[in-house]
């Protein structure tokens, strides 16, 4: 039991770890106002990996979230499983949360980061899109805050069963306990 919970812990911090340093890539990497140029009426951007980073960063979060959710029992955290509690059900949650929204930061940082075209403000100025300096680190941090409440909520859920099924039982010779030896 121990040898799962130590290898679950490993599986989800090195798909956090992942996906957090994927977002980070993506975020040194984004395209910047400085980089877009106007040709004819339209926004050039340039060919960078921010966007292939960026969507990568949402599938490991994806695949954490699909991980934590297979091994933690699907959805434990709404059923009455007698292992189950409440923080245990309030970190999942939590994790479920972090990664929805470290997911559609991502995956919208993305999009916007390959945005092609521009719009017409109201003086006539043609206004191309880039990301907001942080998105991406944002969703990197969730993505690992995620992956962490994942963990969190997966140890809260299984140490009370090992504490329980590997406590010793106590000895009958023990004094404290009542013997059945007589003192000599």
């Amino acid at each position: 039991m121990e040898s799962r919970l130590v290898g679950f812990c490993i599986i989800v911090a090195g798909l956090g770890i992942i996906s957090a340093a994927t977002g980070f890539a993506a975020e040194v990497t984004r395209v910047k106002a400085s980089d877009v140029y106007i040709e004819s009426d339209s926004c050039n951007y340039p060919s960078n990996p921010a966007l292939t980073l960026g969507i990568v960063a949402a599938i490991f979060a994806i695949v954490t979230r699909i991980y934590i959710t297979v091994t933690y029992g699907g959805s434990s955290c709404c059923r009455n499983d007698p292992n189950s509690n409440p923080i245990s059900k309030f970190l999942y949650a939590l994790s479920w949360v972090a990664s929805i929204i470290a997911v559609v930061l991502l995956l919208a940082a993305a999009g916007i980061n390959n945005e092609a075209g521009g719009q017409f403000d109201s003086y006539g100025y043609v206004t191309c899109y880039v990301v907001k300096p942080g998105i991406y680190a944002l969703g990197a941090v969730l993505a690992l805050l995620s992956a962490i409440f994942g963990i969190a909520a997966y140890v809260t859920l299984i140490l009370p069963t090992l504490n329980t099924t590997s406590s010793p039982t106590a000895s009958s010779s023990d004094p404290e306990k009542g013997s059945n030896v007589l003192p000599s």
